[in-house]
């Protein structure tokens, strides 16, 4: 397992060009190149539907001046030394390899995601969604400690996409596998931290009403389990999503759990999602 700080190099790109560099130019010499990996598997991953016709160089050239302001303050949220710790949590309680962690931007998309980087999940750290003082409002910024919730739930989508030889993207992924990726991984994050980790991120009205409507929202995510990709994404898991995939998942885990036990979190992560279905009746 590595610790890679992309971040720094990304910064020092920004920097270098609010100095008078060509953006792009310095971009690529300085973050690209050491980092060519990461960056295209985070195109890889999101494909065309996030980067569009014009890739990389149009994303970063037209999130530049917003990045620079937001990822200035990162080198001070000790965020290599958060990484280490947890981590270190982490191994004893997940089968298989840990993933790799990337320190990194994920151009204001999300502050946590597991990507695909050398043809193996990865979790990548948008650090320009982080910061120590989040105004109040619709959640968007996270405090650098809010870390600790991010890190087992992408570690619990790493193992499981292994586990499964499932594609650690979207583009891939049938609506049935997203969910239950997110189910697992929000129900290990919860037994690990002793509290609701859904409710950390989903709007406290929506989820109020996902849990007022639960049976009504699985039966129509359900009639929807075989279809996939980035429109069923976006459909399930765009904030203002009208049904919250999250939920989906979360509320089959947590029934899950229910029925056999805690104990078979383990199992859980690495079921396939056919099987789990078929033993929840």
């Amino acid at each position: 397992m590595r610790i890679t700080p992309v971040y720094r190099d990304v910064l020092r790109s920004l920097e270098a060009a609010a100095r008078g560099s060509p953006l792009w130019p310095a971009f690529h010499h300085l973050a690209y190149r050491p980092h060519r990996e990461y960056f295209d598997g985070f195109a890889e991953t999101y494909g065309p539907a996030l980067l569009g016709r014009e890739g990389l160089p149009a994303l970063v050239t037209r999130l530049a001046p917003a990045l620079h302001l937001a990822l200035s303050p990162a080198p001070g949220y000790r965020m290599e030394e958060r990484v280490r710790s947890i981590m270190a949590r982490l191994r004893p309680l997940l089968p298989g390899r840990l993933p790799d962690v990337y320190l990194a931007t994920l151009f204001f998309v999300a502050p946590a995601a597991t990507i695909s980087v050398g043809g193996r999940p990865a979790i990548a750290l948008g650090l320009e969604r982080f910061s120590p003082a989040p105004p109040p409002g619709p959640r968007y910024w996270y405090r650098p400690d809010e870390v600790e919730e991010m890190l087992p739930h992408e570690a619990a989508h790493a193992v499981r996409m292994e586990a499964l030889g499932l594609p650690p993207s979207p583009q891939g992924l049938s609506l049935l596998d997203m969910v239950m990726l997110e189910g697992t991984a929000l129900l290990f994050t919860d037994l690990l931290l002793g509290r609701e980790t859904l409710a950390t991120f989903m709007d406290p009205a929506r989820l109020s009403w996902h849990r007022a409507h639960d049976a009504a929202v699985l039966a129509a995510a359900a009639r929807e389990f075989g279809t996939g990709g980035m429109a069923a994404f976006t459909r399930y898991f765009a904030v203002d999503a009208p049904i919250s995939g999250y939920w989906v998942g979360y509320s089959l885990c947590r029934r899950f759990l229910e029925r056999y036990g805690t104990s078979a979190m383990r199992e859980l992560l690495c079921m396939p999602s056919a099987e789990i279905l078929r033993r929840l009746g």
